[in-house]
Formats: structure tokens, C-alpha cells, sequence
């Protein structure tokens, strides 16, 4: 979609890197969003296909593991039991995760793809007339 609606190519360059940066400050790697500012949340958050990515990522990950805790049980997520390991639920609802939204996830990256690529080639055909 850059590329059709700025025809330099150090520039579509430059501005595709800096979406990237953002979205990778937003989508929740960097920051939780539990933690994210409400404006980068509801601004940039929920456009980012690399957060929905990430989310299904983390929720294949951790929703059916378990991690043993630090030595002398010192955990840094909350385990809710007294065996020194935490539970990979308990991570994502640190994350602010859920689990079973996974197919929601892959819909809303393939609804992205799709409007990024509708507005490419809109720009294709504004630019050519």
C-alpha cells in the first residue's frame, strides 16, 4: 500500500520502518496492554496485524505449560498454588490475554490484509487517472 502511494522508494522505506517501530512498541511485546496508554491503545494498538499475531503466539505458547519458579519459590508471576511453578494462564492474564480467540485473531489479521490490500490498489488506481 506505501509503496503504490509514494512512488520513491527510500521514502516508502523510511515510513514503513517507522510503522513497524510503532507497531512494535504498541502491540504488546514491548509494552502490555494492560500498561498501554489508553490513546496507543484505541490509535494504534487495534490496527496492528503484529499484535493480533503476537496474542495468538503467546496464547499457543503458554495456555497448556507450566514453569518452574526462581530458586527459594520466588515466582514472578502469581502462581495461586504453593508449588513453586506458574502456570502458563497465569502469564497471559498478566498479559492481559484470553484464551480460545485464537481463530478471532487469524480473522482479524486476514481483515487487515485484506484492507491494506484494497487500499494499495486503490491507490494504484487513483495514481493512474
Amino acid at each position: 500500500m506505501v509503496s503504490s502511494l509514494l512512488p520513491n522508494f527510500v521514502v516508502a522505506l523510511a515510513l514503513v520502518a517507522f510503522a513497524n517501530g510503532l507497531w512494535m512498541s504498541v502491540g504488546g511485546f514491548l509494552v502490555p496492554l494492560p500498561v498501554l496508554n489508553v490513546f496507543w491503545r484505541y490509535v494504534f494498538h487495534y490496527i496492528d496485524y503484529q499484535a493480533y499475531v503476537f496474542q495468538g503466539m503467546m496464547v499457543n505458547e503458554f495456555k497448556a505449560r507450566s514453569y518452574a519458579c526462581a530458586a527459594a519459590c520466588q515466582c514472578s508471576y502469581p502462581t495461586g498454588e504453593l508449588t513453586c511453578r506458574i502456570p502458563g494462564s497465569e502469564v497471559l492474564s498478566a498479559y492481559g490475554y484470553s484464551v480460545g480467540r485464537e481463530g478471532k485473531y487469524v480473522g482479524i489479521v486476514i481483515g487487515i490484509i485484506a484492507v491494506y490490500r484494497g487500499l494499495g490498489l486503490l491507490a494504484l488506481y487513483v495514481r493512474k487517472n
